[in-house]
């Protein structure tokens, strides 16, 4: 870093002075290595605070929270203005700056505390989360083939610093940001738990749906997977010259993407068919992944082979839509797993035959239809939640680019 003081590109108009140069080392009374204890159960007063206890937004966030085993030294205790930072590993450089809400909080071997003088510790915490710094860590933990940072090195971070209250102001402003953050994602948690407890009552049919009419649906009707969806098996005469796009599904309920448009030539299995917008396909070797989805319309007349299913519904009984969501409950993936046959979790290959004899109960189409009306707007609420996290974290990163220097 140049020695000649700088000013940052977006400051508030009260502050004119330029900012100086300086070190961690500067601001701190003491930086010293954490307790080499074990963590037992929480004894109700004294929490442990380990590199996995700090979540990714830099916050104690334990589960559960524990003790350390064995003697209890005062100077492991954390206080107002401490930082600890990640010494070791693939955390290197992981912050945590300690807040007297998080309670009586002791640290661990792997981590370094820094005690903040002569400085706003909001203010040099925020520079953890610049690039900068993560340019500094990656250069100063590469160094050897464990990744890590002494003491003696984290005193050496250089940065520039303005007078103290322009630090608070810029510490004050950031951290109301980051407490936006913080409530969105928890406002995104309990929907998401909401959601959850929702569908449970849903499928246990504790909550119930009625008519246009204000009418009861009819019962609830056990069918087997055959009874409801046909096996669609379009089969395609591949030409060489021609061009095709081929699918792949993703794990975890990602869905149906593309894989890239080959020559026919290129393709090397030929028995291939031909899908259809909303057809529901499954990847035999990785539905134990949860790889199953409907096939977007921009996919439609892409092509697969036989390593999947793919499904119509039928139409009198079930809405494709309606089983898509299904397919990510709890019983719909021991079905997946029952259905399985191997010795290896990565080398199960689905008996679709077996599975097709699953039963499970059914409401009407029309109950379907209102079931998934009510968990789409929920999935709105939760995607609009999750883009206003995503749009108030780059709002940050823009800050954190301006603000400092």
């Amino acid at each position: 870093m140049s020695n000649l003081e700088t000013t940052p590109h977006l400051r508030f108009s009260e502050f004119n002075k330029k900012w100086r140069p300086t070190k961690l080392v500067d601001h701190t009374t003491s930086v010293i290595y954490g307790m080499n204890s074990s963590a037992i159960k929480y004894d109700g007063k004294h929490g442990y605070i380990r590199i996995t206890d700090i979540d990714e937004d830099n916050c104690f966030s334990p589960s559960p929270i524990t003790s350390p085993d064995g003697l209890i030294e005062e100077k492991f205790k954390l206080n107002d203005c401490d930082i600890v930072f990640a010494r070791t590993g693939a955390n290197t450089g992981k912050s945590y700056l300690y807040k007297e809400a998080d309670g009586e909080i002791y640290f661990a071997g792997f981590l370094i505390k820094a005690s903040i003088i002569n400085a706003n510790p909001e203010f040099i915490f925020q520079n953890t989360f610049r690039q900068h710094y993560d340019n500094w860590v990656y250069v100063m933990s590469m160094r050897s083939g464990q990744p890590g940072i002494n003491a003696e090195e984290y005193k050496s971070f250089s940065f520039n610093i303005p007078e103290y209250e322009e630090q608070q102001k810029i510490a004050n402003f950031l951290s109301a940001v980051d407490k936006k953050t913080s409530l969105l994602k928890e406002k995104y948690a309990l929907l998401e738990q909401y959601k959850k407890g929702v569908m449970q009552k849903l499928f246990s049919q504790e909550i119930r749906f009625k008519d246009k009419n204000g009418n009861e649906f009819s019962d609830w009707k056990e069918e087997r997977f055959s009874d409801v969806l046909v096996l669609q098996l379009n089969s395609l005469k591949m030409k060489d010259d021609a061009k095709y796009e081929l699918i792949t599904v993703r794990r975890r309920n990602g869905g149906v993407d593309s894989r890239g448009i080959f020559e026919g030539k290129d393709v090397l299995v030929k028995n291939q068919f031909v899908l259809k917008t909303n057809q529901f396909v499954i990847s035999k070797r990785q539905i134990v992944h949860g790889a199953c989805g409907l096939v977007p319309e921009k996919l439609a007349g892409a092509i697969v082979s036989n390593e999947y299913n793919v499904f119509d519904p039928v139409f009198e009984k079930l809405d494709i839509n309606y089983f898509n969501m299904i397919a990510t409950t709890l019983p719909m993936r021991r079905a997946f797993f029952i259905n399985s046959d191997g010795v290896h979790i990565e080398k199960l290959l689905f008996k679709t035959q077996s599975w097709l004899k699953t039963k499970m109960e059914f409401p009407c189409v029309e109950e379907q239809k209102k079931i998934i009306c009510f968990i789409e707007s929920l999935n709105k609420k939760i995607e609009l939640v999750s883009k206003q996290i995503e749009l108030t974290q780059t709002f940050k990163k823009g800050l954190l680019q301006q603000m400092f220097v």
